[in-house]
């Protein structure tokens, strides 16, 4: 049995754990072979009905750095917030059961970045796993100009090139920052990393970006909560923008210009799910899309600078339509690229 260190913990990895029996032991090993030790692992069992469970006593039976939390069905947010609770490290990492990471130096990498500029948050990359054979490494990184210092200087163009996106799982975070700030994640809500993303910006004073992709995001897969979007999750999505887009200052700040910018690479988001939605709720949210075209312009986000290249062209009311298009045939394309 591995025993905990007698080095006071720099890092609490907090895993939600539902029904992944296929997939939590590669993400233990992946975490557990690190050459780094002062971690722990806290794996919060969320009523998963399959073997789950089963699998997290045994790895905390071998390692001593491993603790479990077993509680009743309560979603992601729920799960997240009571690991964050009993979390003793200077620095959290939010992982996902079903993802993996890739190297075994990762925390000792961290180490050093945070023993040489002492970051609020360092952002990392992801690679995505369609396949073993279709693995798509991102790399935006290339293209900033400086990737450490005041984030909040730097916030538009972390928010530009997607480096700053609404996922918990791309950020290693000053616990202290979270605790003090009451930055838990909303309870009964989809995407749920939109709202506290845009909340965990306002607090963040200096930023590192991890230099290569360790963190492994698994795609399309069968009962994961991205592959399941319904219509309550799409009207969550219109009320975090709604209620995110009348927190914003408009003052002109970069903190603020980026805030803006993060709602509206969001926006997107909602317009291409805009036709999973009845047509009763459609009708109810239409007026407050069409109040947010502003948004539509270019320089906010590389994804929506995609969309300006033929939103120019065509009205607003089309717009939804053919994102909608674009929507089914990615997901025929992700499929694809999983049995390929």
């Amino acid at each position: 049995m591995v025993s905990k260190s007698n080095e006071n913990i720099l890092f609490s990895i907090i895993i939600p754990v539902y029904n992944v029996e296929h997939y939590l032991e590669q993400c233990l090993d992946s975490i557990l072979c690190q050459s780094y030790s002062a971690f722990e692992i806290i794996l919060v069992n969320d009523g998963s009905t399959d073997s789950s469970l089963k699998i997290c006593i045994q790895y905390e039976t071998k390692d001593a750095r491993i603790s479990i939390i077993n509680k009743a069905n309560g979603g992601l947010s729920d799960a997240r917030n009571v690991g964050l609770l009993i979390a003793k490290g200077d620095y959290v990492l939010f992982t996902d059961s079903d993802d993996y990471w890739v190297g075994k130096q990762v925390l000792e990498d961290l180490n050093f970045l945070i023993k040489k500029s002492n970051p609020d948050v360092i952002i990392h990359e992801e690679s995505r796993f369609f396949s073993k054979n279709n693995i798509k490494n991102k790399f935006n990184q290339q293209y900033l100009n400086v990737t450490y210092g005041d984030f909040k200087k730097e916030s538009e163009a972390l928010v530009y090139y997607d480096l700053f996106a609404a996922c918990a799982w791309d950020k290693v975070i000053r616990r202290v920052i979270l605790i003090e700030n009451d930055l838990f994640f909303p309870l009964g809500r989809k995407s749920e990393d939109m709202e506290w993303c845009s909340r965990l910006m306002m607090h963040l004073k200096t930023f590192v970006v991890y230099p290569t992709s360790f963190y492994t995001y698994r795609q399309a897969r069968s009962g994961s909560i991205t592959q399941n979007i319904s219509e309550q999750h799409i009207m969550d999505v219109y009320e975090m923008i709604k209620q995110g887009l009348r927190k914003t200052k408009a003052d002109g700040s970069s903190l603020d210009n980026a805030l803006i910018n993060f709602w509206a690479a969001n926006y997107v988001i909602l317009l291409k799910d805009f036709y999973i939605l009845s047509s009763n709720n459609r009708k109810t949210i239409w007026n407050e899309l069409l109040s947010w075209k502003y948004l539509l312009t270019k320089g906010r986000n590389i994804k929506l600078d995609k969309v300006m290249q033929f939103y120019r062209f065509i009205p607003f009311k089309i717009l939804p339509n053919l994102l909608y298009v674009f929507r089914i045939l990615n997901e025929l394309k992700k499929k694809y690229k999983t049995i390929s």
